[in-house]
């Protein structure tokens, strides 16, 4: 009996749910053109609708410093369909809003992103009452103190409702207090463990010989070729040459992956995934693919191994990942570990897995002394 993890790997959830309707497009003419707000200062700003969040930016999420220097009391003018308005709230660090002409509440939250220019586009976000209000301005540093954008009414069929000005009238954090904000979160940031090294779907693909060794059967190798389109099959010239593995295969990385149907066309990610479907390779009564006891579908998770500190420096400056092209690096071996289960996480360990290049494998075994 296959031995259970304690704790199972990351896994692929089930689907996910088709997304909501898009809105009519006349919604989206109106929502688009009430971004485009003075001259001076015109943004294209990519948005997506939410079921309990009317709209936010596709981008990062601003850090805690840089939340404290856009606090303070915001003065918001409003024009609306029913009239103009002017509001004033204030917009707390935690991500609260609190109404100082009416007794109301609301939460907020905030994005950046590059521009062309030295400066970085912010997005923030309010909800307030039953409105949304997407606000866009620029900023040098951590501090913006002009926004403008739309107002949507409505959580769940939002629609556009007027447009808006916000202007920063009383920082909480003064401006001789944003060095120290900046000198924090520069300490934060280089705190931080570096990011992993990513694997471009493209360094994988090719002839590879691996290696399975199932628990309680011999270990069995296999010439197999990963084919750009996600597929692979053995091809024999190995001990498993008359059996055949086939099933599908793709990049993954934790929070990379949102929905199975996603797998295939990641870009890059941090460990191969191999899928080895029953249906796919040859099938006998003692197992599937010539391995003794297996009979039911399993899957491979394996991390790229990297076998010098010149490889490393290599993948953390990116030479594997898709920025790199068609000149990216070629991953040349990896090890993990194979695991009997389904997409709802009753994963259970069922052996272990390398893999080599063809090439490499033929180099080593062509400087073998005889």
């Amino acid at each position: 009996r296959p031995q259970q993890l304690e704790s199972p790997p990351p896994s692929p959830p089930p689907p996910s749910p088709p997304p909501p309707s898009p809105p009519p497009p006349c919604l989206l003419r109106m929502v688009l053109a009430s971004l485009v707000w003075r001259a001076s200062a015109v943004h294209s700003v990519p948005i997506k609708i939410r079921s309990q969040v009317a709209l936010t930016a596709a981008e990062g999420s601003l850090e805690p410093e840089e939340l404290e220097a856009l606090s303070g009391v915001w003065k918001a003018e409003l024009r609306l369909d029913d009239g103009d308005r002017t509001l004033t709230w204030r917009l707390a660090a935690s991500g609260r809003v609190r109404g100082l002409d009416e007794n109301e509440e609301g939460v907020w939250w905030a994005d950046s992103a590059p521009t062309e220019s030295a400066q970085q586009r912010v997005t923030v976000s309010l909800r307030v009452r039953d409105w949304t209000i997407l606000a866009v301005g620029e900023r040098t540093g951590l501090r913006c103190t002009q926004l403008g954008g739309a107002v949507l009414e409505g959580a769940e069929d939002p629609c556009h409702v007027g447009e808006c000005d916000l202007t920063l009238a009383l920082a909480d954090i003064g401006s001789d207090g944003l060095g120290d904000l900046e000198a924090r979160l520069e300490r934060r940031r280089s705190a931080r463990p570096a990011r992993p090294a990513t694997f471009a779907k493209r360094a994988f693909v090719g002839r590879w010989r691996m290696l399975i060794d199932m628990e309680g059967g011999a270990p069995l190798s296999y010439a197999v070729v990963l084919r750009p389109g996600g597929t692979f099959r053995t091809v024999g010239g190995g001990e498993g040459e008359a059996a055949v593995l086939g099933g599908r295969w793709a990049v993954w990385g934790r929070g990379m992956a949102k929905g199975v149907a996603e797998w295939g066309v990641l870009p890059e990610g941090t460990h191969l995934w191999m899928r080895v479907e029953r249906d796919a390779s040859t099938s006998t009564l003692a197992g599937i693919g010539g391995l003794a006891g297996v009979h039911e579908s399993f899957s491979l998770w394996s991390e790229p191994s990297l076998s010098s500190p010149a490889s490393e420096l290599a993948a953390l400056a990116g030479a594997y990942s898709s920025s790199a092209g068609e000149r990216g690096a070629s991953v040349a071996s990896c090890s993990g570990a194979a695991y009997f289960g389904t997409a709802s996480n009753e994963y259970y360990r069922a052996g272990r897995c390398s893999m080599i290049r063809e090439e490499e494998a033929e180099a080593g075994r062509g400087g073998r002394p005889h």
